[in-house]
């Protein structure tokens, strides 16, 4: 079968600084894959490389086998496969709109009717727990934990292939996150969609991720099934990594 997505080779420098150096990756379709790393790893910039909002230097991109392009055209098909739930989903719902209008601007991409694309949204919204009502508010009018999910139907409308969630649990209560890491790992396995998940916080990829990367200065520097990764990491920086989590550290202490 086909990776979801597939890099190879990717690098980019910004400066003298390189973002991304020789990162190869492969993300099998149905997975839930984890990256992980401190800011400036360089994690943010491979999701933005994914989506097709940074260019590359060199090395190419896959999503389900094709070769990334770059266009506006290009952009909207992309769109139609792979979804991104960012890290502050408030800002990337307009302020001054409705939730109802973000949606139905869905509806006209995907060229269905709004009546089609509101009935399914009814039934999205209902999976993630919202009420039907939410969809005359306006984006300030609504929690972090709501917003986040509005974020996930809006992705959802458009019956992507991919999901990539960057910090999906920022600045979420503990019990929202457990939520919220339930409800993605639900929607993943019944739509049969590709998960990946960019975060810095070990424990949120050591529960939900079935394999990981784990980068450095724009580099991977070790990666694989998240049980092995995590309880007998390789690498000293990972290792040191993993230590700077008592959770974890507590966790391979009692193996």
């Amino acid at each position: 079968m086909t990776d979801a997505i597939t890099v190879l080779g990717a690098r980019l420098r910004f400066g003298e600084t390189a973002a991304l150096e020789s990162v190869s990756v492969s993300i099998p379709q149905g997975a839930c894959f984890g990256i992980v790393g401190e800011s400036g790893s360089g994690k943010t910039t491979l999701m933005r490389a994914m989506l097709g909002l940074q260019r590359l230097d060199a090395g190419e991109i896959r999503i389900l086998g094709t070769p990334l392009q770059q266009g506006r055209a290009a952009l909207r098909q992309r769109a139609r496969v792979v979804q991104p739930i960012f890290q502050d989903p408030a800002a990337s719902l307009s302020p001054r709109s409705r939730i109802r209008t973000l949606m139905n601007e869905v509806g006209t991409v995907l060229k269905e009717p709004h009546a089609a694309t509101h009935e399914r949204l009814l039934v999205i919204l209902k999976r993630l727990g919202l009420p039907d009502s939410v969809i005359d508010k306006y984006p300030h009018e609504i929690s972090g934990g709501q917003a986040r999910r509005v974020a996930i139907a809006r992705a959802l409308l458009v019956k992507p292939s991919i999901l990539i969630a960057d910090e999906p649990t920022a600045g979420l209560d503990v019990s929202v996150q457990g939520d919220l890491l339930n409800l993605l790992q639900d929607i993943r396995r019944a739509e049969n969609i590709t998960l990946v998940v960019i975060s810095h916080n070990l424990a949120v990829v050591r529960l939900i991720a079935e394999n990981a990367i784990v980068m450095r200065a724009g580099r991977v520097v070790e990666g694989g099934e998240v049980g092995p990764l995590f309880a007998s990491p390789r690498q000293s920086y990972t290792r040191e990594l993993f230590a700077a989590w008592p959770s974890l550290a507590s966790n391979n202490k009692g193996r």
